[in-house]
């Protein structure tokens, strides 16, 4: 008995969502000001669009393929929420394009980071990121965790961590500078 392409489509878009579901949740969550219920439905909404469209798609380009479905999801979002005033995080140019400065040249000192667009333009640029940059980022700086836990939640060595961290700091760095919602 053979496996059908549409079910072995269905269980590679499984495995995406257990890889990088938290980091889209993520994606969704800070773009919608914390709204969970709105990252929850948005979260389904790319289910069902991925189940959808999913032909052709290739395994080692679901990730990129998911990524570029949610960013078009909360476009939609924020044409429909339009009229609602409250504080979501926009992009400030100057002020990201300072950020990915400092990060490159110096550690941040608490009171930078204080600020409030100083935060709202790390945590865009940090869910713009792919899941492994943001699970290193998110473990490590924010969450505490040492090299060496981390190094044990992957598997790898702690050099390897040490090597993914700094890849993922280049990479915020990057996104930094050309930041685009």
């Amino acid at each position: 008995m053979s496996v059908t392409p549409a079910v072995e489509e269905h269980a590679d878009l499984r495995r995406a969502f257990a890889l990088h579901g938290r980091s889209l949740y993520r994606y969704f969550a800070v773009r919608t000001g914390g709204d969970t219920h709105r990252a929850d439905d948005l979260m389904q909404k790319l289910w069902l669009q991925g189940r959808r469209n999913l032909a052709g798609v290739r395994p080692s380009e679901l990730e990129y393929w998911l990524r570029g479905i949610a960013r078009n999801l909360i476009r939609e979002n924020w044409r429909k929420q339009a009229a609602a005033k409250r504080h979501l995080p926009v992009v400030d140019i100057v002020v990201a394009c300072e950020l990915a400065q400092k990060i490159a040249s110096e550690d941040l000192p608490d009171e930078y980071l204080q600020k409030q667009e100083v935060r709202d333009q790390l945590i865009l640029a940090i869910t713009e990121l792919g899941t492994i940059e943001q699970e290193v980022i998110v473990g490590h700086y924010f969450q505490g965790e040492s090299q060496a836990c981390l190094a044990k939640r992957f598997c790898i060595s702690e050099r390897a961590v040490e090597g993914r961290l700094y890849r993922a700091r280049r990479a915020l760095r990057r996104k930094l500078k050309s930041l685009e919602v």
